[in-house]
């Protein structure tokens, strides 16, 4: 094709536009994903669901209809500012990647960013009370237990808090500071989710060691294969994000891609988690050694 078709715009604003276009394809796929897991996970739950166990199954079906209207409504706002960008205001001076540093603070926009906030801190959620559950009958209070992941966790809401003000808000707190709360936000969650990951897993094989020394090699496999379950989700939305952070930290524009995408990557992993705890294969509540 002709060059002469190419927008007068430098080769790093060219390649800015195309990752964050490219970011609102890949979120379109992801969120397709959680469509399909929304409604399995909906119909298995609600299929089991009777008298005697609805206190147990009608949280879990509140719970991730939230988090689906929610990353609903974040894909819809990011379709929306990108038809914007790219479609209604494609003649705004500097093109789309100056319209998407300028026009970041929208409501159309901000809707999408307090959606994704509040997606995210849901997810954080299922997984430090999944430790709680699993934790549950420990000889270790609780309390000693959750003491250091329940700061992060609420260290991580602080951040997330703090990043949505600074970018939703002309404060000239905000404005004169250097800090780029994108980062610390992140890198809070990420911590979280591998930390609680180890911390679950060293539970469960700690129940299979006792079990395999009590009746024999055979019966710790339940154990295993629910620990490899916890790793397989939390290890997509894991790498993902150390992806995203490696190229944000060293200023690379495709991280526009995985930036747009990880909301909808995290509720795969929760919704996987829901799915086979629906399925009966990775239950939420504290293992036995029966």
């Amino acid at each position: 094709m002709s060059s002469s078709w190419t927008p007068d715009e430098s080769p790093e604003t060219l390649l800015a536009e195309k990752g964050w276009l490219q970011g609102t394809v890949v979120s379109a796929i992801a969120y397709g994903i959680d469509v399909a897991l929304y409604f399995m996970c909906f119909n298995l739950l609600f299929r089991q669901m009777n008298r005697t166990n609805y206190k147990k199954h009608m949280p879990l079906l509140i719970y991730i209809t939230s988090v689906f209207i929610f990353s609903t409504l974040f894909m819809a706002a990011l379709a929306n500012f990108t038809q914007l960008a790219f479609i209604q205001y494609r003649n705004y001076p500097g093109g789309p990647n100056a319209f998407e540093i300028n026009m970041f603070g929208i409501p159309v926009d901000n809707l999408g960013n307090a959606c994704g906030l509040i997606t995210m801190i849901l997810s954080d959620g299922l997984v430090v009370w999944r430790c709680m559950v699993i934790y549950r009958g420990c000889m270790v209070p609780m309390w000693a237990i959750m003491l250091f992941p329940g700061l992060m966790y609420a260290a991580s809401i602080v951040m997330g808090i703090m990043w949505m003000l600074q970018v939703t808000t002309a404060s000239p707190y905000f404005s004169s500071t250097n800090i780029n709360y994108t980062v610390p936000y992140l890198s809070l969650s990420l911590a979280l989710n591998i930390i609680i990951t180890i911390v679950i897993v060293l539970r469960l094989l700690t129940y299979r060691h006792r079990i395999c020394n009590v009746l024999g090699p055979g019966y710790g496999t339940q154990y295993t294969s629910i620990a490899a379950m916890i790793i397989e989700s939390a290890a997509l939305y894991s790498a993902f994000s150390v992806a995203l952070l490696s190229l944000f930290l060293i200023g690379n524009p495709i991280s526009a891609t995985f930036i747009e995408a990880l909301t909808q990557v995290q509720i795969i992993a929760m919704l996987l988690i829901v799915f086979r705890v629906a399925q009966g294969k990775a239950g939420l509540r504290s293992p036995s050694p029966r």
